[in-house]
């Protein structure tokens, strides 16, 4: 599947959802970056192969994206302008990708962004059901629904936006630290929760040695390997919803401290 992830406004995880939503399901895929400025989040991760390219350099890009059947293209804010152009010049570039994911945060600026975004691709020519929204770092101790706390795009979607992209059922990824986390590791969130260590066993030989760094270790990994199992099992639900073809048959359970 080709697929590209874009938004007009950056801080809307576009690199993040690239690696942890996208290319983790999908190992085998060519990974491009589209950024000249700010180092994208894909670099984070040892496992990825990530090509890098400027928008400048557009030919190169379309290039992968006509020759990978599985493609996934992260374009970084610093680029999107010039991507959009060169989308324009290179027409039929629009029509190669199967899905065109953009995220959208509750900040007013970003959901601002995400309807000229979604507006921009319409006007492009891109089939509306093939350009998905993704309601990003949703505060996951929010009661407030959808509709409320990213409520610029809501109304967007009851009104000028229908047709022009797919809302509902509504993709929602939660907010989770442990997306901070993975920089310093450089593995994905499925990684950190597959992770077999027996971290309740190296506490207690911790405590056992006296080693008060091997006991910090200990905690700050079980809690880590918490937050990567939750924010997994989210991943994963959202990724079914997405792609209900490509669903996991295997869920990952949690290791109790």
């Amino acid at each position: 599947m080709k697929i590209c992830v874009l938004n007009l406004s950056g801080n809307v995880g576009k690199s993040t959802l690239a690696v942890h939503l996208l290319a983790a399901f999908a190992p085998t895929s060519r990974i491009v970056s589209v950024e000249s400025i700010n180092a994208s989040n894909v670099n984070d991760v040892d496992a990825l192969d990530v090509e890098e390219l400027s928008a400048s350099r557009f030919k190169e890009i379309f290039r992968e994206i006509m020759l990978n059947d599985d493609v996934i293209v992260d374009v970084g804010a610093s680029n999107v302008a010039a991507f959009m152009t060169e989308m324009t010049r290179f027409k039929s570039a629009v029509g190669e990708f199967d899905l065109v994911l953009v995220p959208t945060v509750p900040a007013d600026k970003q959901q601002r962004d995400t309807v000229a975004t979604i507006g921009w691709l319409h006007k492009l020519g891109i089939d509306g059901k093939r350009v998905r929204v993704l309601f990003n770092q949703h505060p996951s101790e929010g009661l407030e629904p959808v509709e409320v706390t990213y409520a610029q795009v809501a109304g967007f979607a009851a009104t000028d936006g229908k047709g022009k992209a797919v809302f509902e059922p509504h993709a929602i990824v939660a907010m989770n630290e442990v997306y901070e986390l993975t920089k310093s590791s450089r593995k994905t969130v499925m990684a950190l929760a597959q992770d077999a260590t027996d971290w309740k066993a190296a506490r207690v030989e911790a405590k056992r040695a006296g080693d008060l760094v091997a006991l910090e270790r200990a905690m700050a990994g079980q809690m880590a390997h918490d937050l990567a199992v939750t924010a997994q099992e989210n991943l994963a639900e959202v990724h079914a919803l997405l792609f209900p073809a490509s669903a996991p048959t295997t869920a990952i359970r949690s290791r109790r401290a």
